[in-house]
This record gives C-alpha cells, structure tokens and sequence, in this order.
C-alpha cells in the first residue's frame, strides 16, 4: 500500500482589514449606480431582507475592501468579490474569476460602523 502523502500546510499570503462607516454607506446606498457597481445581487437581497440594511451593507463593503487589501490588488472590481453567509450564518468570501483562492473572513457591525479581517492563503 503506498504511503499516504501529507498535506503540505498552507502558508498565509496575506491580510487585509477595512473598517465602514455604516452613515456613509446610507448616504452612497441612494445612489443605483452605486450600488450595482459595489455590490452583487444575492449580496442586495440579503442586506434587503434586513432592519439592518445599511449596516450589513457596510460590512460587505468592508470585506471587499479588506480582500483587496489582503490580495493586494487595486484591479480587482468591487462587484466581483460576493460574501455569503455558510448555512450556519459563518460568512464565505468568492472572488469571480479566481476560484482555487482561499481566504478567511470575519465581519462585525454595530450600528455606526462595520469592520472586517480578511486572510488569504496559497
């Protein structure tokens, strides 16, 4: 029987943290365009289904910012980087077009601002 190989541990290639203003994000929201060029469908049907529209909103915005800064890519367009929550309500960051990359998230939000950490790994 061969020997069974050993997964190689993966090494962190990067961390990006962003902190919204849940107020700013309110004032941007009025604007359609914003809002599609920001944020992807699933992501507006979520934060729609809220009380706390602007402030999950906001956390979403901060994640994207947080993933562009843990990949260190400013091209990367906003509308392409969609957070979803696991069934457990865990959010799961994809990023369209990159679909082996791996990152952790974490979010957290109160009622004037939102905040997210974001590590990505090879």
């Amino acid at each position: 029987m061969p020997a069974k190989k050993k997964k190689q541990p993966s090494s962190v290639t990067g961390l990006g943290v962003d902190l919204a203003e849940v107020s700013r994000v309110r004032r941007l929201a009025a604007s359609p365009r914003f809002l599609k060029r920001v944020f992807t469908p699933g992501e507006l049907a979520y934060a729609g289904a809220s009380k706390n529209k602007y402030e999950r909103l906001a956390a979403r915005f901060a994640v994207k910012e947080a993933v562009i800064k843990a990949l260190d890519d400013t091209s990367l367009p906003l509308s392409g980087i969609e957070v979803e929550n696991t069934a457990s309500g865990r959010p799961r960051v994809s990023v369209k077009g990159r679909p082996g990359l791996r990152l952790l998230v974490s979010i957290s939000h109160t009622a004037a601002y939102a905040c997210a950490a974001v590590i990505a790994f090879e």
